[in-house]
């Protein structure tokens, strides 16, 4: 009876063990907390500070940060466009407020000046176009088609918008400019500005060039880019003095207006683009839709007039209708010949069929 007891406790004992995993790997057979207990459970216990942990799931995902509809893209745009004409609208009348001040001057109105808003929208805008890039960089490596690895470009555009956003707000091109003046010896023409803009344009040059076939799958965006290098490439002539010279105000106006509205394109083309290549992964673009669509409706019509035509096609003959030679099966067996009697049976009654 003692040995009965023992063994049904040892068999509770087991069963309770299995049903709760965690108190056995808590402790171990002496009572003391098993290795790792202690950080799971710490890790248990923040956890639970937040609640139910399933909330991960309906966390906004990086591609939820791309506007998905044109209407917020065209919204976007708009009020970027509006906040450049604010700004030279405020620079055209600074004179008139400066005139109230004590320095004579409002910093933040200087489209000139270094600290001004102007900069920081430019700074901003090439910061959020690197990040789209980045974005961008993140859908199309998965694309199984790019064998050459021309999604790559899409880092080096990150890092060229990077660039140039810490360049609107730390002015690098300054001073590229005075080191490439000092070893060459030359300024080359005027202030010496055509330094930094010959190294930006070699650069520009090679990302931008395979940036186009990329942007070409996607019409809007590829239009929206090359506005944006026309625009900077217009604003780069007027401060090289190549459009309106010494017209002071208005050149100074025109130069970072067409700046701004450069930086500004090419946040909203790349913006479009990261949206193509978005819905572009996830099956859901219009465009490809339409030709299924098409293909389908062909398909559809297309079956009756193959039923028609297959009912008034003949039947093919089938082996019952054709004529049969037999031959017994002692002799059906490959390699061996049949006799002069053989033979002649069998020409009898392929005679007697075909009568």
């Amino acid at each position: 009876m003692q040995t009965s007891r023992q063994r049904d406790d040892r068999r509770r004992r087991v069963l309770g063990e299995e049903a709760s995993p965690s108190a056995a790997s808590v402790a171990d057979d002496d009572g003391a907390p098993a290795a790792g207990a202690a950080p799971r459970a710490r890790r248990r216990g923040e956890a639970a500070k937040y609640g139910d942990p399933g909330f991960h799931g309906g966390q906004p995902r990086v591609g939820d940060l791309v506007p998905q509809s044109w209407l917020a893209l065209s919204l976007w745009f708009l009020a970027g466009a509006l906040f450049i004409a604010g700004l030279e609208a405020l620079y055209f009348y600074m004179p008139r407020f400066a005139a109230h001040t004590t320095d004579g001057a409002i910093a933040a109105f200087d489209l000139d000046g270094e600290g001004s808003l102007a900069v920081w929208f430019s700074s901003v805008t090439l910061g959020l176009a690197a990040l789209a890039s980045l974005l961008v960089f993140s859908i199309r490596r998965h694309r199984p088609d790019d064998y050459h690895g021309r999604y790559r470009i899409w880092l080096w555009a990150a890092i060229a918008w990077l660039v140039m956003s810490i360049d609107e707000s730390a002015s690098l091109h300054e001073g590229f400019k005075e080191m490439m003046s000092g070893l060459a010896g030359t300024r080359i023409h005027g202030d010496g500005s055509l330094w930094w803009a010959l190294g930006y344009g070699l650069v520009l040059l090679a990302i931008g060039g395979r940036l186009v076939f990329q942007f070409s799958s996607c019409r809007l965006a590829l239009v929206g880019f090359v506005s944006a290098a026309l625009c900077l490439l217009a604003a780069v002539a007027t401060q090289l003095e190549a459009l309106l010279p010494q017209s002071g105000a208005r050149g100074i106006m025109l130069e970072e207006g067409l700046e701004m509205a450069g930086d500004l394109l090419i946040l909203f083309s790349t913006l479009v683009f990261a949206r193509f290549t978005l819905l572009e992964s996830r099956g859901e673009l219009g465009a490809s839709a339409k030709p299924r669509k098409k293909r389908a409706a062909k398909e559809t019509a297309a079956l009756p007039a193959k039923s028609a035509a297959a009912a008034d096609s003949p039947a093919p003959a089938t082996a019952a209708s054709r004529p049969q030679l037999r031959v017994d099966s002692a002799h059906a067996s490959a390699g061996q010949r049949l006799s002069k009697a053989e033979r002649r049976a069998m020409r009898r009654s392929s005679d007697r069929q075909y009568d």
